[in-house]
């Protein structure tokens, strides 16, 4: 769906990554159809940053699902995300979800 390769179980406390590595993380909290919590770091995180943590909460609507999406501790500086999230999942997912 983004063009990276991604690898993730569906274990509490089991490491992730996406982007072809670019994205490692923990599996926090997994709740089918309601909730995603993560730990998330990038490549340009410093050794000493902590990992910044992904929430994304999914709740059904009249005509699907809303979703929202929370990403917290963020190193100072990084501001890039926001625009990410756009550019590299939401856009992606719209067309992915709009061939279905």
């Amino acid at each position: 769906m983004t063009g990276g390769k991604a690898n993730c179980t569906k274990e509490i406390g089991a490491q992730f990554t996406a982007w072809n590595e670019y994205i490692i993380g923990t599996n926090k909290s997994l709740k089918e159809n309601e909730e995603i919590i993560q730990t998330w770091r990038i490549k340009e995180f410093n050794s000493t940053d902590q990992d910044s943590e992904l929430m994304i909460k999914l709740h059904k609507t009249k005509n699907g699902c809303e979703l929202t999406l929370s990403h917290n501790n963020i190193p100072e500086g990084e501001t890039q995300y926001k625009q990410g999230w756009i550019d590299n999942y939401f856009i992606p997912m719209k067309k992915y979800f709009a061939k279905e």
